[in-house]
């Protein structure tokens, strides 16, 4: 009964995620399992986007400042981005190695779905895995986030190179 159940619960989430989400969002602002950003390519939302740069590093910019980066610029040419059936988002040199990824993964195929949210968030659904903590959030989840002393979340000044999961405070 309970593998049964939880067989369902994973189908409804499916369901969701590749029906009910992509109606409510805009097309342009989603990468599905499986997809990729080339060299110039973006995902948008309003005022924001998030692009895999010709110089290898893939940025998430809020009205042309950049609020989190890979801090892979320089270190490749000819990259380009994929969400990953195991929910693994990676950055791939032309050579086909791995310059950067957000290591997850989980075992077995799946779909999943980047989406760079109306709240400045990117993240990957499927479950939530990752995200880059860049949610331009009001209320208690923005203090939380913004006050924390967790190692996870480090806080720079533009003028800094933007590192690895790095939240730049504009």
């Amino acid at each position: 009964m309970g593998i049964q159940r939880a067989a369902l619960n994973g189908s409804l989430l499916v369901f969701l995620l590749l029906v009910v989400i992509p109606l409510c969002c805009k097309a342009d602002s989603i990468l599905y399992s499986g997809e990729a950003l080339q060299t110039r390519e973006f995902l948008s939302w309003e005022s924001y986007q998030f692009i895999m740069q010709d110089d290898c590093n893939l940025v998430l910019y809020d009205l042309g400042q950049p609020i989190w980066a890979t801090n892979t610029g320089g270190l490749a040419t000819n990259c380009y981005v994929t969400l990953q059936s195991d929910g693994n988002l990676v950055i791939y040199r032309s050579t086909g190695t791995v310059l950067w990824q957000n290591e997850i993964h989980r075992e077995g195929q799946d779909q999943y779905v980047l989406i760079l949210q109306k709240d400045r968030n990117v993240a990957i659904y499927g479950g939530k895995l990752w995200e880059t903590k860049s949610c331009a959030c009001t209320g208690v989840s923005d203090a939380i986030v913004n006050n924390s002393t967790s190692n996870s979340t480090t806080t720079k000044e533009v003028s800094e190179p933007v590192g690895p999961s790095m939240l730049v405070n504009n």
